[in-house]
C-alpha cells in the first residue's frame, strides 16, 4: 500500500533550527522531512481527503480537479452577501481551507521550466485562504460603501425599488444571473475599492481615459509594451552564468567584490522592474475583460501602482506607491491577529510577517523550500516604519525629501537583494514565466542578435 503524508498532524516531536526549510519529499516514509532542520514524526492519519499523496503532475486532464477549489471559494463569496449566513459560513471555513490547500498540494508541473506556475498557484492559494477567512468571519457579511446591513431580493423590492431597477438594470447588461454576478464580484475584489473592508485604501489618480472604447484602445498597447518588457527580463535571466531552474545567483562569483555588488544590484533594479510591468499586465488584462466584455465603468480600475520610485518614506511605498492587492490579505493573516496581541505595534510587525510567509508558503506550496532571508527583509520594512514613526514623534516632522528617497533606496534597493537572490538561488531565474513557444525575445530578439554577432565575429 502506498504511504501516505497526512497534510495536517499533531506532531509528538520537533526540532528546529534557523535555515532553509524544505518542503515536503516524495519519499514513501511516514514522516515528513523538511530537510534536516525540521524533522515531523507520529503523523495522526486524518480522514482521506486531508491527506496528500505524493503530488500528481498537473495536466491539461486534471486541471479542473486541481481547482475545483475555486467553485467552493465563490460559493463562500455568494454566501457572504445573503443574510442570516454565518453560522453556516464559519462550519464551512474548515472545509474551505483543507480543500483549497489540498488541491494546491497534491498536483504540480512537474517540468522545473514552468516552476514559475507553480509558485503563483501557491501564492493563489493563500490568497483564496485569508478572504474566505473574511468572507466567513463577519457577522454582517461583506458591506458595499452606503449600505448598512444585507438584505434579501424581496425585502429590497418592498423596500425600495427603484434600486433594485437599478440594480436589475446593471444585471441585465452583463451576461450573468444576479446570484452569480454577486459572487464574482465580492470575490474578485482585491483592494475592495468601494467595499467597507477597504475603507480607507489609497487609489490612485486615473491616469486613462474615462470613456470605455478610449480607455480599452489606451490598455491594449500598454499591455503589450508590459508583456514585452517582463518577456525581455524573464528570457535575459537565463543568460546569466551559473543560472538553472535549480540554482543561481545575482552576484557573479567570477567578479571582484565591487562589481559583483554593482551587477548584483543592477539585476535586482532590473528584477523590480519586471515584477512591475508583469503585475500591472495582469491587471489590466482583466480590466479588458471588466470592462470590455462586462461593461465595467473604467473608473473601478484605477491604476494598480501610484509611481512607487518616487516613494520618500517607507510609509508611502508601501500604503501608497505600492499596488494594495494583497493589502487584505496581510492584515487578515497577520495584522488583525497581531493587533489583538500587541496593539498598533503588533499590526505593523504582523503585517509585515504575514507578508513575508505569505511569499514564501507560496514557495512551498508549490514545491519549493522556505528561505527565511526573505522574511528577514519583509520584517525590516516593519523596523523602517517604526524608525520613521518615532523621528516624527521627536522632530515633527515626516521622512521625506532626497533623505527620504535615500532611505527607501536603502530598505528596498539594498536589503531587497535578499529577496532576489533568494529566489534566483531556488531557480527562478532559470524557469520560464512567458512559455518559449510565445516569447518574442527566445524566438525572434536573441537569434537575431546572435546571428549579428556571429557576422561580425567571423
Amino acid at each position: 500500500m502506498t504511504s501516505r503524508t497526512s497534510l495536517f498532524h499533531l506532531p509528538d516531536e520537533l526540532s528546529f533550527s534557523l535555515g532553509q526549510i524544505s518542503p515536503p519529499t516524495n519519499e514513501s516514509s511516514g514522516s515528513w522531512k523538511f530537510s534536516n532542520y525540521i524533522s515531523v514524526d507520529s503523523f495522526a492519519q486524518w480522514p482521506a481527503f486531508t491527506t496528500v499523496p505524493h503530488p500528481e503532475p498537473l495536466t491539461w486532464r486534471n486541471t479542473p480537479q486541481a481547482h475545483a477549489y475555486i467553485l467552493l471559494y465563490f460559493f463562500m463569496a455568494y454566501l457572504t452577501r445573503r443574510p442570516r449566513t454565518y453560522a453556516f459560513r464559519l462550519f464551512l471555513l474548515p472545509l474551505a481551507v483543507l480543500v483549497i490547500l489540498h488541491c494546491t498540494v497534491q498536483y504540480r508541473i512537474m517540468n522545473p521550466l514552468y516552476g514559475w506556475y507553480n509558485w503563483l498557484r501557491g501564492l493563489a492559494a493563500c490568497a483564496c485562504i485569508s478572504k474566505v477567512i473574511r468572507f466567513a468571519v463577519v457577522p454582517q457579511g461583506m458591506l458595499k460603501l452606503g449600505e448598512e446591513r444585507l438584505q434579501d431580493s424581496a425585502l429590497l423590492r418592498e423596500d425600495d425599488g427603484h434600486e433594485v431597477t437599478k440594480k436589475r438594470e446593471a444585471h441585465t447588461k452583463g451576461i450573468l444571473p444576479p446570484c452569480f454576478f454577486d459572487a464574482f464580484e465580492v470575490g474578485l475584489s482585491a483592494r475592495g475599492i468601494g467595499w467597507q473592508f477597504a475603507r480607507g485604501v489609497h487609489v490612485p489618480r486615473a491616469r486613462r481615459a474615462s470613456e470605455r472604447h478610449a480607455y480599452l484602445r489606451r490598455t491594449v498597447p500598454v499591455v503589450l509594451r508590459n508583456f514585452l518588457l517582463a518577456d525581455l527580463f524573464d528570457s535575459s535571466l537565463e543568460l546569466l552564468p551559473g543560472v538553472t531552474v535549480n540554482s543561481g545567483t545575482t552576484y557573479l562569483p567570477s567578479l571582484p567584490p565591487i562589481p559583483r555588488y554593482l551587477v548584483g544590484t543592477i539585476i535586482h533594479v532590473l528584477a523590480g522592474i519586471f515584477i512591475i510591468s508583469g503585475i500591472e499586465m495582469w491587471y489590466d488584462i482583466v480590466s479588458l475583460i471588466g470592462v470590455g466584455l462586462f461593461q465595467q465603468s473604467p473608473s473601478l480600475w484605477p491604476p494598480i501602482h501610484d509611481k512607487p520610485w518616487l516613494a520618500t518614506s517607507l510609509h508611502e511605498f508601501w500604503s501608497k506607491g505600492w499596488h494594495q492587492i494583497l493589502r487584505d490579505t496581510f492584515l487578515v493573516l497577520g495584522g488583525y491577529p497581531g493587533r489583538w496581541i500587541a496593539g498598533d505595534l503588533g499590526m505593523l510587525f504582523g503585517t509585515f510577517i504575514a507578508s513575508g510567509l505569505f511569499h514564501e508558503v507560496g514557495f512551498y506550496l508549490g514545491g519549493e523550500s522556505i528561505d527565511t532571508a526573505v522574511i528577514v527583509f519583509f520584517v525590516a520594512q516593519a523596523f523602517g516604519i517604526l524608525a520613521e514613526k518615532l523621528y516624527k514623534t521627536s522632530t515633527g516632522r515626516r521622512v521625506g525629501g532626497w533623505l527620504g528617497r535615500m532611505w527607501v533606496a536603502v530598505f528596498l534597493v539594498g536589503l531587497g537583494q535578499l529577496c532576489t537572490n533568494s529566489w534566483i538561488a531556488r531557480g527562478a531565474g532559470g524557469r520560464a514565466l512567458v512559455p518559449p513557444a510565445v516569447s518574442p525575445a527566445r524566438r525572434l530578439l536573441f537569434p537575431v542578435l546572435r546571428s549579428a554577432a556571429a557576422r561580425y565575429l567571423a
